[in-house]
């Protein structure tokens, strides 16, 4: 591990924790008697990670505050040259950048003098890290570097790429790549429980204005902790930040957005990470049979939705019918009377309802009509449930 990431880790590692009576402890009364006041924000804060944090590029150093979000607001805009032809209603546009855009405002309140004067000093460090690195060549000051910052706002706004070289994870194409923790059971527990909280995972940009209202006027107030000294009880801090990207957005000629050629073939999740279903990859793990008979409803304007609700009727007909005590005593008389002679094609899109193995054994019962009571599903009856065919 570098130093440069050592110190990274350090500063998150220290800085994330939250204490009401880290500076001082808090006493009650004339007499100062130790108070056991606990802020319930504060195990919030740090069991559940909701927090904003900063990071400072030049120094690595970072600063937390607690999520006590009143706004996040983003803009994408698109910037267009437009060419106007001669005889033509319309100008030619020619596509030329898209920039993101950050609006951010947030609350630090203090439960106690300790927490007003850690507040204080947290907002002083942002402020700080708005002003650049120098560097002294031939007696005079140099800018060296510039105030960059990597900004996370929980899941909402996070880096898609890891810049930890010696990490090798990919955080937009795979969110599990980003920690040790096991693969939960669907895409949605992956996302809720594998986040990572670590400053070094914000995206980079740069802050273009930041406003700090102290609220000494009004119900607030502040703590009068000395001569001449206060500390206020509430800040709002309202900022703007403009995001730069670090690897290439937009999509390569496979259809595949922001695809790079480590990981072939696998689609960035940018920008919050989020892995939903593809309707290709759905289409591509069915079975022959079950693709043509997608594709005659496609044929014939048909929607999912249209057949999940024809799937949930038929499995309502079938609970209604052959669930219960005597069910399979009344799908015994259909099959020796030939009324369930007919066998539909059909995947049952409510494999959890009750009555499931009723329905899954009406579609596929072999020998349907010759008194048979042998009940097995298999793989070809398993498509599209159409009550209708």
């Amino acid at each position: 591990m570098s130093s440069d990431e050592e110190k990274t880790k350090q500063y998150d590692y220290f800085n994330s924790n939250f204490d009401s009576s880290k500076y001082k402890s808090i006493t009650v009364g004339p007499a100062g008697k130790s108070s056991n006041f606990v802020d319930g924000s504060d195990a919030f804060a740090n069991q559940r990670k909701l927090f904003i944090s900063f990071q400072h590029v030049p120094t690595g150093r970072s600063i937390f505050f607690k999520a006590f979000i009143t706004a996040f607001n983003e803009a994408f805009n698109c910037d267009w040259a437009a060419e106007t032809v001669y005889g033509r209603g319309d100008p030619i546009y020619m596509y030329k950048s898209t920039q993101r855009q950050i609006t951010l405002a947030f609350k630090i309140p203090a439960s106690s003098q300790s927490e007003a004067y850690e507040n204080l000093g947290k907002v002083q460090g942002l402020l700080q890290f708005l002003y650049p690195n120098y560097t002294e060549i031939q007696n005079a000051m140099t800018v060296a570097q510039s105030p960059l910052i990597r900004l996370k706002v929980m899941n909402l706004m996070r880096n898609t790429n890891d810049r930890f070289a010696n990490m090798d994870k990919d955080y937009g194409s795979d969110p599990v790549d980003s920690t040790e923790a096991a693969r939960g059971s669907s895409d949605f527990d992956n996302y809720a429980n594998l986040q990572t909280w670590q400053s070094h995972d914000g995206i980079l940009g740069v802050i273009a204005n930041v406003a700090v209202n102290h609220n000494l006027e009004g119900d607030d107030g502040s703590f009068v902790v000395g001569t001449n000294a206060l500390l206020p009880k509430f800040l709002d801090v309202n900022l703007t930040f403009n995001t730069i990207h670090e690897h290439p957005l937009g999509w390569d000629d496979s259809g595949i957005f922001a695809g790079n050629s480590a990981r072939s073939g696998q689609q960035r999740l940018w920008p919050y990470g989020v892995k939903l279903e593809d309707a290709t990859d759905l289409y591509n793990d069915m079975t022959s049979h079950e693709q043509s008979y997608i594709d005659e409803q496609i044929v014939s304007g048909s929607s999912l939705s249209e057949l999940s609700e024809n799937a949930e009727a038929a499995v309502a007909n079938a609970e209604a019918k052959y669930a219960g005590l005597f069910g399979k005593m009344r799908m015994n008389n259909d099959l020796e009377s030939g009324e369930a002679s007919r066998v539909e094609s059909a995947q049952i899109y409510q494999a959890t309802v009750a009555g499931e193995d009723a329905i899954s054994a009406y579609v596929g019962v072999q020998g349907m009509g010759d008194g048979s009571s042998e009940m097995v599903l298999t793989e070809e009856d398993v498509g599209i449930f159409d009550p209708e065919s």
